[in-house]
């Protein structure tokens, strides 16, 4: 995994015969193309959305309630083989279905996303220590991954308080890991204490989405906030790491763009910033329609990766946009639903 990552041309060509369906970016441009509607009005967008959601609404590999990736996942944690599901993928999928839903494709994707809310609860919730986990059969505590399945459940289950309760104490359980310099480690245990910039971005950005759920959140946003805004220099970039200049990283600057534009309303950043991450994005980070997954001190990769890369900046620019042009933020909001956990 950490070769495809580092690697400045596409390993990938030596032993694939035709492209993988990824589930995460479908779910994350099927997102695009619906708030991307709402600030325009665009059919083209609802065409998008729609053939999005009918490929990810047909994936069954990871199962009928969740989704995960067509390939052997090896992390620096963790492996978990193809067709596991995992939060990540499947919050994001979550996501693109309620959003298309409400551009009027269909009640059913709505109601498979609660289905997979169900399925975080069920499945991924770990007792007695109150987190939900990244996949099932590994309970480690990913602060990303806990609040992510977090926001998933509170967007789809919210008048129900069995569910409520178990995503107030997940929150409970991510503030408490909150350092002292407003950071948070990517997750609890002795080799995952470090903090890159997009990990970090997952986890203001959820916090702050859930924030009616716990009054100890707003501080906690605002010191993470401070932290959060060494990731980028004078120019735009987005760091991978606050204490190193390089690489400059998609990922990090698609996913800063969307959290950027939630703690601009909040009045936690000047706008200045998201604009200056947004136009080196513009200016620098898109190559043929790509975003250029890492520039280095010398040189740049040229592989493209979509769920990456292009998905996140693009997911970016849109709720930039909407951040700039004075709008509310665009992701799904808390719905009433009668389930029980």
């Amino acid at each position: 995994m950490q070769l495809h990552a580092r690697a400045p041309v596409d390993v990938r060509r030596l032993y694939r015969r035709r492209d993988a369906l990824i589930p995460k970016a479908l779910g994350i441009f099927a997102s695009v193309a619906a708030r991307a509607d709402r600030l325009g009005g665009r059919p083209r967008a609802r065409a998008i959305a729609g053939r999005a959601v009918e490929l990810l609404d047909g994936d069954r590999s990871a199962g009928p309630r969740a989704w995960g990736y067509h390939w052997d996942m090896q992390t620096r944690w963790s492996f978990y083989p193809a067709g596991s599901p995992n939060v990540v993928v499947t919050t994001f999928a979550a996501s693109g279905l309620l959003e298309a839903a409400n551009l009027g494709a269909g009640a059913e994707l709505a109601a498979r996303a609660a289905e997979a809310a169900r399925w975080v609860m069920s499945d991924l919730w770990i007792e007695p220590d109150g987190y939900f986990a990244y996949h099932p059969g590994r309970p480690a505590n990913i602060h990303n991954a806990n609040l992510l399945g977090a926001w998933l459940v509170h967007v789809t289950h919210a008048d129900n308080p069995g569910a409520m309760a178990r995503v107030k104490r997940a929150l409970e359980r991510a503030l408490a890991a909150q350092r002292a310099d407003g950071s948070w480690p990517y997750g609890e245990g002795r080799s995952l204490r470090w903090a890159d910039s997009f990990h970090s971005g997952y986890v203001l950005t959820c916090l702050e989405r859930m924030r009616s759920v716990d009054p100890r959140v707003d501080d906690a946003v605002a010191r993470g906030t401070e932290h959060y805004c060494r990731f980028f220099d004078a120019t735009g970039r987005a760091q991978l790491w606050t204490e190193r200049r390089f690489p400059e990283d998609a990922h990090s600057a698609g996913t800063a763009l969307t959290t950027l534009a939630v703690l601009l309303r909040r009045g936690l950043v000047e706008q200045e910033l998201l604009r200056r991450v947004a136009t080196r994005v513009l200016n620098s980070g898109l190559i043929g329609g790509h975003a250029v997954h890492r520039r280095y001190r010398w040189g740049r990769s040229t592989v493209r990766y979509i769920r990456w890369c292009d998905a996140h900046v693009a997911l970016g620019l849109v709720d930039a946009a909407a951040a700039l042009a004075g709008l509310p933020d665009l992701a799904p909001h808390a719905r009433a639903s009668t389930s029980a956990v």
